[in-house]
Order: C-alpha cells, then sequence, then structure tokens
C-alpha cells in the first residue's frame, strides 16, 4: 500500500493505512469461515476501539492476534502488518511479515517498491531479496498459468522436438522448469539436462521441482546474460523458449552456442511473433521484439541454418535450426 508524505513516519500513521489493514483482517478471515467464532468478532471489534481511539499499537497487537485465527494467512494482511511495523520502526517485525506475504504469495514487487511506508529500507540488502522473492512469486505464476498450455502446446512441443533417451539437452532461459521438466523425462535415465537462468530464485524453484519428481539427470547453472556457458560440444540440443528476445549481442551468443554443440547438434528457438502493444497487452514489450526473420540473419553469421520450422503456436514461431 501507499501512504502519502509524511512529516514524523515513525509517529503518524495515516487513515488509509488501517482501513485497509482492518478490511483484509474482515476479508480474510470471512474467506476461512462462514460462521465466525465470536472469539474472532470480539477482536475485531477491539481492533475497531483502539483504531478509533488512535492506539495504533494495541490495534497492530490485535490485527495480529487476529491473523493467527485464520487458517489461511492471506498475503495482503500479513504486507499490511508489515507496513505498520516499519512506520513503528521495528525493521525485525517489519522483515518478519514481509517474509511472511511473500512466502504466502505476494508478488506485487511494484508496489513493494514504491511503497513508501518501507522507505527506510529500501536500500537494504535484506529488502532488495525481499524484492526480487516477490517477482520471482509472479513470474513464476505467469510462467505456470494454466491458460499457457493453450498457446504453447507443451505435449506437441515435445513431439516435434523428437528427443530419445540418453541425448544431452540444455534448456537456456529455464524459468520455472515448465519445459525443464518435460524434456528431463523423455532423456531419461542415461541423458542429461542443464537448466540455465540468471535468477537465483528460478533455480531455486526448478530445484523443488526436480525434488518433488524425484528427477536427478538435471544440472542448474546460474548464468550471465550474454554467456550461456555450455560445455564445449556437450549438447545434443540447445533449447530456447522465450529467452532469445531478451539477448542483446545476438551473433556474438549465437557462436557461443555453436560452441557448445556437439556434432549433429541443433539449435530450437521459440519465440514470440511481434505484435503491436495494442493487439498483445502482454509478452516481450516493443524494443525487445525479435522477428524470425532477423534472428535466421544473425544466427547464419554463427553458421547455423533453419533445418526445421513448425507453424502450429498461435503466438510463437518455432524454428529448428541446424549447423552448417
Amino acid at each position: 500500500m501507499q501512504s502519502q508524505k509524511r512529516a514524523r513516519p515513525f509517529l503518524y500513521i495515516s487513515m488509509w493505512l488501517l482501513v485497509i489493514l482492518i478490511t483484509c483482517v474482515v476479508l480474510t478471515a470471512a474467506w476461512a469461515s462462514d460462521d465466525q467464532p465470536a472469539e474472532y468478532e470480539t477482536l475485531r471489534g477491539q481492533l475497531e476501539e483502539a483504531y478509533k481511539s488512535g492506539n495504533y499499537e494495541t490495534a497492530l497487537e490485535i490485527a495480529e492476534e487476529m491473523n493467527t485465527l485464520v487458517e489461511t494467512r492471506h498475503y495482503e494482511t500479513l504486507y499490511d502488518i508489515a507496513c505498520l511495523y516499519s512506520l513503528l520502526g521495528n525493521k525485525v517485525k517489519a522483515y518478519e511479515y514481509l517474509q511472511k506475504a511473500v512466502d504466502a504469495g505476494f508478488w506485487n514487487h511494484r508496489q513493494m517498491r514504491q511503497d513508501k511506508d518501507f522507505e527506510n529500507l529500501w536500500e537494504e540488502p535484506r529488502f532488495k531479496k525481499l524484492l526480487r522473492g516477490a517477482w520471482s512469486k509472479g513470474y513464476i505464476a505467469m510462467l505456470e498459468r494454466e491458460e499457457r498450455d493453450e498457446f504453447q502446446k507443451p505435449e506437441e512441443v515435445m513431439k516435434a522436438l523428437e528427443l530419445k533417451p540418453g541425448e544431452r539437452v540444455a534448456d537456456i532461459g529455464a524459468g520455472s522448469g515448465y519445459f525443464t521438466i518435460r524434456v528431463a523425462k523423455a532423456v531419461e535415465p542415461a541423458g542429461k539436462v542443464w537448466a540455465t537462468d540468471i535468477s537465483d530464485e528460478m533455480l531455486d524453484y526448478i530445484e523443488k521441482r526436480l525434488q518433488s519428481e524425484q528427477l536427478e539427470n538435471v544440472e542448474l547453472v546460474k548464468v550471465s546474460r550474454d554467456d550461456p556457458q555450455l560445455p564445449a560440444s556437450g549438447v545434443d540440443m540447445i533449447l530456447m523458449v522465450d529467452t532469445y528476445h531478451y539477448i542483446q549481442e545476438l551473433t556474438e551468443y549465437a557462436k557461443k552456442l555453436r560452441a557448445g554443440l556437439a556434432p549433429g547438434g541443433r539449435l530450437v528457438v521459440i519465440d514470440f511473433i511481434p505484435k503491436p502493444w495494442e493487439e498483445r497487452p502482454w509478452g516481450p514489450p516493443p524494443q525487445q521484439h525479435l522477428s524470425k526473420e532477423t534472428l535466421s540473419a544473425d544466427l547464419a553469421k554463427a553458421g547455423f541454418k533453419p533445418a526445421k520450422e513448425y507453424d502450429f503456436l498461435p503466438k510463437q514461431f518455432f524454428i529448428v535450426y541446424g549447423v552448417e
């Protein structure tokens, strides 16, 4: 939540902040049960009294107690409590509840970064780490949303890849592991997958998925934006799904990709077809648009040539490249 400019940020708490706090607590409890326990109703009355009298520290204590009565600890309530602690100058508790909010699913990193309730925390490493955690929650939710399957058509893509057990695959820009898990299953038991990403949070999430799926043939690799860090001539396939548009030095990057391919290896690129923002208000912003013509021209400079192209994806191009 965002508050107006304050002359004394640790002593003054905005009406708006407390109204949202009360609303979130009440709504969260309503979702947990249709019949509220008497204890909760009593606490709600006490909270309103403390709020009206300006006793904000007492209001905070009551709000926390109400929160413990709710089975589903809604992240917006946890976030609001973190705001209150920050305004009261209690960094320890502010961080504690921010962490709980992120763990519970809080994802709005932009709100968190701009919220002046946390102005005293903005430059601290721990706050920045929590920002990354909130960002990763939102990004993972976007990558794993159910409707993605409708346009990504993962089963058809996997069939087209024609992977065989024992093959070595690099999933560059693996993100949430959307394809990593599928590829790992396709090449096991003797095959191997390198899942690479620039984000520790993404790699941590993939690691949890691998443990859940009991897959042991995936190596997680933290990489930089300009280097895929592939083993020399070590992979049979490089898979890049919705990743290449992030690359800035296309030709130089392509040369590094080629150096990692084994003889007869192939590079697979699936990326968004450029569309005006008015037509598709999501996906890569206009400055990151990459046409398949531009991509193929740059890859040709590194010795790649198109071998196959599929047109069954409604929003993306899908090209398999070989090496000349």
